[in-house]
C-alpha cells in the first residue's frame, strides 16, 4: 500500500483523538494543529519501520506524544532563556534607574511588572513598546494572527492600566 495513502488513513482513523491528546499536554490550541502534523510527518516516515499486525494506534500516540514532549522541552529552554536575559537585564536597568531620577525608576517599576504579565503578552507588549514593530510583524513573530498579537497588546495594557490606577 501507498505510504502516502497509509498515512491519510491513519489520521482520518485517529486524527480527532491524537490532537485532544496533544492538546491536552501541550494546552495550546495553535500549537496542537502544528504537533499534530510533526508527528503525522514522522509516522510517515517510519511507516516502513512499522511491523505487520503493530498497535497502529499505539504507535501513533507514541509519536505524538514524543513530539509534544519535545515542544514543551523547547518551549521550556526557551523561557528559561528569555527570563535569563531578563533578569540581566532588569538588573543593568536597576543599577541605572538608581543612578538617575525618579522617572526613570517609575519606567523600571512599570518594566518589572511587565516582567510578571502572561508570556503571551509580555511578548506582544514588548514587540510593540520596546522594539516598535507593527501587529503584522509582532504575529509573525510569536506565530500567531495580528488580531491575536493585537489583543495581546490590548490586554496587556489593559492590566497595567488598571493596576496603575
Amino acid at each position: 500500500m501507498n505510504p502516502n495513502t497509509r498515512v491519510a488513513e491513519l489520521l482520518a482513523m485517529h486524527g480527532v483523538e491524537l490532537a485532544r491528546h496533544i492538546r491536552r499536554i501541550v494546552h495550546d490550541d495553535d500549537a496542537t494543529q502544528d504537533l499534530l502534523q510533526d508527528a503525522l510527518l514522522r509516522a510517515h516516515r517510519a511507516l516502513t519501520r512499522l511491523g505487520p499486525g503493530a498497535n497502529e494506534r499505539a504507535w501513533l500516540y507514541r509519536i505524538a506524544t514524543n513530539t509534544a514532549l519535545n515542544h514543551l522541552r523547547s518551549t521550556a529552554r526557551e523561557r528559561k532563556a528569555l527570563e535569563r536575559v531578563a533578569r540581566n537585564s532588569a538588573v543593568d536597568r536597576d543599577a541605572h534607574a538608581a543612578a538617575t531620577d525618579g522617572h526613570a525608576a517609575r519606567r523600571e517599576a512599570l518594566w518589572a511588572r511587565v516582567r510578571t504579565l502572561p508570556e503571551r503578552q509580555r511578548v506582544a507588549l514588548t514587540l510593540r513598546v520596546a522594539d516598535e514593530l507593527e501587529y503584522e510583524e509582532i504575529a509573525r513573530r510569536m506565530g500567531c494572527t495580528s488580531a491575536a498579537a493585537r489583543a495581546n497588546v490590548y490586554q496587556a495594557t489593559r492590566t497595567l492600566r488598571l493596576e496603575v490606577r
